[in-house]
């Protein structure tokens, strides 16, 4: 029996594929004989791991050999839908190219100002090859307080394509087995994006807000990206740092340990056993995507600038604080980019008393 085909293009960043994956599932739960390929980037084809509603990952590589090499790959399938929910243009003609009976292009317009050309030469082509476009008016849902969530529109594009979706799915990633347990207090997870360093909040206020966690008797654990060190000075001084080589070793030995006591203890260990006088608090450098995923499993709550750590945390189920740039249109962003049906609360730089504010959500 001919079984039915269609890939979904998402080779862009993590937040954007944990926000397609809702929509993902949802095609498979009214569709379960339908096979679903994605299309991911190297840096978040990680998320679709051990996923049991993906049929098949191709990861588009950035460079021009391997792109043109992963439209070869592609054009030997045919699907009969080709759905691109990327908004750059590789991703764009990565849907031209395929043989597809049928493809469909989301076309998100400016946010900042509603100019009747933008992308005008995208809509164009997409008429040309797509059979289904859903373009998105941002600047004008904006203004008139429509719902705009990247997720709702791309379920809205699924619906113009007539394919059947559940209504109602929530986020279902991979997680971890079990959660490492840091200690018997409540443990905080902060994600040292360089967004937290800008003209209304330095260092110094995070060195301040990490104290004041610390002294409400929670652990914190700080998790870096490759941004991290560019931006950050002092911290490195003042913590303990751990890298994700040591890190996975630690973890490994927890799970061979099987006992929660001694799961404790060997945490602690990992805690205090330093020169610092900051007990409380340790770096947890370079991790790999497994690791940091289970950091944010295992964490009471996460705090983190908006960007894909608010996504995971999100995914993992564990509450979030997350903090938007007031330079960049912050409402938008959160209307556009909120985490899809889990527990956050919303802040911004610019706000009196930020470090309060957060602490009154742990």
């Amino acid at each position: 029996m001919f079984k039915r085909k269609i890939c979904i293009s998402r080779i862009d960043k993590i937040g954007d594929m944990i926000l397609t994956l809702p929509v993902i599932k949802s095609i498979k739960i009214q569709n379960p004989s339908m096979e679903i390929h994605v299309l991911a980037s190297a840096y978040n084809a990680k998320v679709l791991k051990n996923i049991e509603y993906v049929d098949k990952v191709f990861s588009i590589g950035s460079k021009t050999l391997s792109f043109i090499e992963g439209i070869r790959q592609l054009r030997k399938i045919k699907y009969d839908y080709f759905i691109n929910f990327s908004p750059n243009i590789k991703s764009f003609i990565l849907c031209f190219f395929s043989k597809s009976q049928k493809k469909a292009a989301l076309i998100l317009l400016s946010r900042y100002r509603n100019n009747f050309f933008s992308k005008a030469l995208l809509r164009i082509f997409t008429k040309i090859f797509c059979h289904f476009q859903y373009v998105v008016n941002r600047f004008e849902r904006l203004s008139k307080n429509q719902e705009l969530h990247q997720t709702k529109m791309m379920f809205n594009l699924i619906e113009e394509c007539n394919i059947k979706y559940s209504q109602g799915v929530s986020i279902d990633i991979d997680l971890p087995l079990k959660k490492l347990i840091f200690c018997q207090e409540k443990t905080i997870a902060i994600h040292l994006s360089n967004k937290w360093i800008n003209s209304f909040y330095s260092e110094n206020n995070l060195l301040e807000l990490i104290s004041s966690i610390n002294n409400k008797n929670c652990k914190v654990i700080l998790t870096t990206d490759h941004s991290t060190q560019d931006k950050f000075k002092k911290i490195y001084d003042y913590y303990k740092m751990i890298s994700g080589i040591e890190f996975r070793n630690l973890t490994d030995t927890i799970d061979n340990n099987g006992s929660n006591k001694n799961s404790i203890q060997l945490i602690s260990e990992a805690f205090t056993n330093n020169k610092s006088i900051q007990k409380n608090t340790i770096i947890l450098d370079n991790l790999d995507y497994d690791s940091w995923v289970r950091v944010m499993y295992s964490s009471s709550v996460v705090i983190t600038p908006e960007c894909g750590c608010s996504h995971v945390a999100a995914a993992c189920k564990t509450p979030v604080n997350i903090i938007y740039d007031p330079t960049n249109y912050p409402e938008a962003i959160h209307k556009e980019y909120a985490p899809w049906k889990s527990k956050y609360n919303k802040f911004i730089f610019n706000e009196r008393n930020l470090n309060k504010n957060l602490i009154k959500y742990l």
